[in-house]
């Protein structure tokens, strides 16, 4: 059983990832591939990459390999020192995969999600009720129906932080959070025309946990029940790729609660991450290091 620090319950995907020539062409059009990379992707994975890369024991677990995807993605996980232990291989599945374009600014993703998640059959695991009692914080998917708020539940039995992602505010998983990052392509969708100030008062009144949105390179906006709603700058770079951005992000807050920091430490912390990730490509490709995130934030002294 593992015993590791962070236990990833999420999306983990095995990418086709397409680095572009240029701007993503409209219909009809073309464009030149300049490089390929299949690597593995998704929330969980990448966030669990970036924490094992900065020293800390992680576990994954979620969705079910798949025939095409078992054997890549173990071996590539385990480089990284992923414990893939609860990862479970379903036969005759094809496994979870998604194809991704990036031309620098923008991301295009291709895939099977919602056939997947929506389609009568569930291909990911029960949570691990013991992995989640030994863990010092838990990242969370809300991706994944009743398991997902099942994850929730097991946490807060056990009294294990967890940080999720991209959750309503009225939902079981973030009344519960100890912090949730909500990006603005999530907000935009689910509470189209309501103001930024609002929505992060309402999140407020239903989570006590730390509360961040995010808007790529325009300024966060966090609060919590002990800190009052502020904005913080992310750092200024020369952007090569941001497919994952947000999932390093999240990992730099895990980073941070583990380390018992106040929201602001956690939040510069988890934008420089994010800044570091998106200086090369693939976003993960090599991850981030904390002499490289250090550096950054000591750039600019807040």
């Amino acid at each position: 059983m593992t015993n590791a620090d962070v236990y990833l319950y999420g999306m983990t995907v095995l990418s086709t990832i397409h680095q572009l020539k240029a701007k993503f062409p409209s219909a009809d059009g073309y464009q030149e591939i300049t490089r390929t990379f299949v690597i593995p992707g998704g929330e969980a994975a990448n966030g669990a990459i970036v924490l094992s890369n900065l020293g800390v024991p992680v576990t994954l677990d979620g969705p079910f390999l798949g025939d095409s995807t078992a054997k890549p993605l173990l071996a590539y996980l385990k480089k990284h020192s992923v414990d893939c232990s609860l990862l479970h291989h379903h036969p005759g599945f094809p496994g979870w995969r998604d194809i991704v374009f990036c031309d620098g600014d923008t991301r295009t993703v291709f895939g099977w999600f919602v056939d997947y998640l929506f389609g009568g059959h569930k291909f990911w695991n029960k949570p691990s009720e013991q992995a989640i009692k030994s863990a010092k914080c838990v990242a969370l998917d809300p991706f994944f129906g009743d398991e997902s708020e099942e994850v929730a539940r097991l946490c807060q039995k056990h009294h294990t932080d967890y940080v999720t992602i991209d959750s309503r505010f009225d939902t079981i998983i973030t009344k519960g959070a100890r912090a949730i990052v909500c990006s603005r392509e999530f907000l935009d969708r689910e509470y189209s025309g309501v103001e930024y100030e609002t929505l992060l008062r309402q999140y407020q009144s239903n989570c006590a946990g730390l509360i961040i949105f995010t808007f790529g390179s325009s300024s966060v906006l966090f609060t919590s029940a002990t800190t009052p709603a502020q904005s913080f700058q992310p750092y200024a770079i020369t952007v090569v790729d941001t497919l994952a951005a947000g999932d390093t992000f999240r990992a730099g807050v895990v980073y941070g609660i583990l380390k018992g920091w106040s929201d602001l430490e956690v939040v510069r912390f988890a934008s420089a991450t994010a800044a570091v990730s998106c200086l090369r490509f693939p976003s993960v490709y090599e991850p981030p290091t904390l002499a490289e995130i250090s550096e950054l934030m000591n750039s600019r002294p807040d």
